[in-house]
This record gives C-alpha cells, sequence and structure tokens, in this order.
C-alpha cells in the first residue's frame, strides 16, 4: 500500500459525529452536496486504489481535502463517503433509462444505459471496489441501503412507462427485480476467477425474466388466474 498523508490531527466536533446519516437521494443536487460529491469521489478512487477502507477519517479527510470537521458535515460515518459518488453513478443509469425512446423495451435501455455507463472514462473500477463495500458490517449496510435507493427510483421509471403508481405492487416489484439484476450484473463478472462483460450479464438476467413485467400489457390480454392447490381430502368420497 502506498505511504498514507497523515495531516495535523484537528478537533473532531461532537456535534453530529454519532448521528445516523441523511438519506441520501439517488441524483446529485446543488451547492453543498456537489462538494460532497467530489469528497466521495476522492474517497472511493482511494480506496478502489488501495483496495481497502482501512483508513482513518483524518487520511480520508486530508486525500479529499477536507478538514476533519468538515468531513464529518458531509458523511457522519467515514462509510457513508461512498454514497454521494455511487448515487450519482445510478442516476446516470437511471436519467438514461427515462431518455430512451417508448418504442425500446426497458430491459433494453437498462441494459445499454448500465454499459454506456461502464464504458466512461471515469468509470468505478467494480473490480477493486466491490471487495471493499464488502470488507466491514457498516459498508455492507451503506451498500445495501444505495441498492434500496436504486429500487425506488428504477421503480418510478417503471411506473412512468406503464402509467401506474410507483408505489403500487408492480412498479415495486419492477424496481427491485432491476436492482438486484444490476447489482448481479456488477458482481458476477468477477466472480470466480473469470471476468465477463456486464452489460450481458445484465441481459442474461432480464431476458430469464422475460418482458411482462416491465412493458405496457397487450390490448385485451388479462392476467393469469391461478386457483389455490386443492387440499389432498377434497374429492374423497
Amino acid at each position: 500500500m502506498s505511504q498514507r498523508v497523515r495531516p495535523q490531527l484537528q478537533e473532531r466536533p461532537a456535534a453530529g459525529a454519532d448521528r445516523e446519516p441523511p438519506p441520501l437521494t439517488i441524483a446529485p443536487r446543488e451547492g453543498r452536496d456537489w462538494a460532497m460529491l467530489e469528497a466521495s469521489r476522492a474517497v472511493i478512487g482511494l480506496f478502489m486504489r488501495e483496495r481497502t477502507s482501512d483508513f482513518t477519517v483524518k487520511e480520508l479527510a486530508a486525500h479529499a481535502g477536507l478538514s476533519e470537521r468538515t468531513f464529518y458535515r458531509y458523511f457522519p460515518r467515514k462509510e457513508d463517503a461512498i454514497r454521494p459518488a455511487v448515487d450519482a453513478g445510478l442516476a446516470r443509469i437511471v436519467s438514461d433509462m427515462r431518455a430512451a425512446p417508448r418504442s425500446r423495451p426497458l430491459g433494453e435501455a437498462m441494459v445499454e444505459a448500465l454499459s454506456r455507463s461502464l464504458a466512461e472514462g471515469s468509470a468505478m473500477n467494480w473490480e477493486n471496489l466491490l471487495p471493499v463495500l464488502n470488507e466491514t458490517e457498516i459498508l455492507r449496510a451503506v451498500w445495501l441501503q444505495i441498492l434500496t435507493d436504486a429500487e425506488v427510483a428504477l421503480a418510478h421509471v417503471v411506473a412512468e412507462r406503464l402509467g401506474i403508481s410507483p408505489d403500487s405492487q408492480r412498479a415495486r416489484l419492477a424496481g427491485s427485480v432491476l436492482a438486484t439484476a444490476g447489482r448481479l450484473a456488477l458482481e458476477q463478472p468477477f466472480s470466480a476467477g473469470r471476468k465477463r462483460d456486464s452489460g450481458e450479464v445484465l441481459a442474461e438476467c432480464l431476458e430469464l425474466l422475460g418482458p411482462n413485467l416491465f412493458e405496457e400489457p397487450t390490448s385485451g390480454r388479462r392476467p393469469v388466474s391461478r386457483s389455490p392447490p386443492r387440499s389432498s381430502r377434497q374429492g374423497r368420497r
């Protein structure tokens, strides 16, 4: 591991350091959030380069060009520093899916959006980042919360496409399925020591699901109604 920069220790603020992190939106906002985003990108860049999160807040703050006091104002816990940058990446995928023509199946739009995001020069090195996200219980919890936020955002995309409520069972199920497929698409290419294209993995996952969950139903089609299984005693005389 490269030598870490160790700045002069500054007083750690007592107020706010032990608060639960506020829920971050799926997209970056303006003002202070842009500064948080840049700091988050710097922290994630360090995690990816060193393949570990084993840094003190003082070291992370110095690497991001912040004082410890400012770092704690942005991120109540050091693990929360990953959220703005990952959220921004998800926001780009969601935005590209929304911009896709209505004639394009939503699954194809997501595959294209993910592939485009991973192909960018500033894309995250998920091969190095994923092990870090699973390095501690707190980091795993933050990663799972990010995925939960993604489910909500993707449920809204499906709801807009189908003209239904984002709180409906169908939209929420679709959002959960898309988020899970996206997670598998990021994780599987680096599992078992063999690298695969994330877009191909995502396409395979969505193909297993079929199109009915994400596309408008054919006019006049009714959902299949399944009768509950009959008891083994029914029909006996």
